[in-house]
């Protein structure tokens, strides 16, 4: 057995992991498949005696992941959460919700 890994930019998540997972477990000799969407990487272990590396890559390009580079956002560090940087958010109560409320609900 041989380990390939791969770096996977359309990789981001869960249902691209299961996705990915089941193209490749479907290739003669491909032995088992790591794949983490928050590193957007990939580890095959393939049999080189049934499959190529330039196979297995032909079969992600197929599937829509493509090997490649990540591209890096260049933007300032920030502490905030991802939601908290879209700017002002509004939120309004459901009038039916607030008719709701209180000590005896109206369920």
């Amino acid at each position: 057995m041989q380990e390939l890994a791969l770096t996977i930019p359309a990789l981001w998540a869960d249902h691209h992991v299961i996705a990915l997972r089941e193209t490749l477990t479907a290739l003669p000799g491909v032995a088992a498949v790591a794949a983490s969407a928050m590193e957007r990487r990939v580890r095959i272990d393939y049999d080189p005696a049934q499959i190529t590396p330039d196979a297995i890559a032909k079969s992600l390009v197929a599937a829509g992941y493509a090997p490649g580079e990540v591209d890096v956002d260049i933007a300032a560090a920030s502490n905030k959460p991802a939601w908290a940087t879209g700017g002002l958010r509004v939120t309004v109560t459901n009038p039916v919700d607030q008719a709701m409320s209180g000590d005896y609900r109206k369920y």
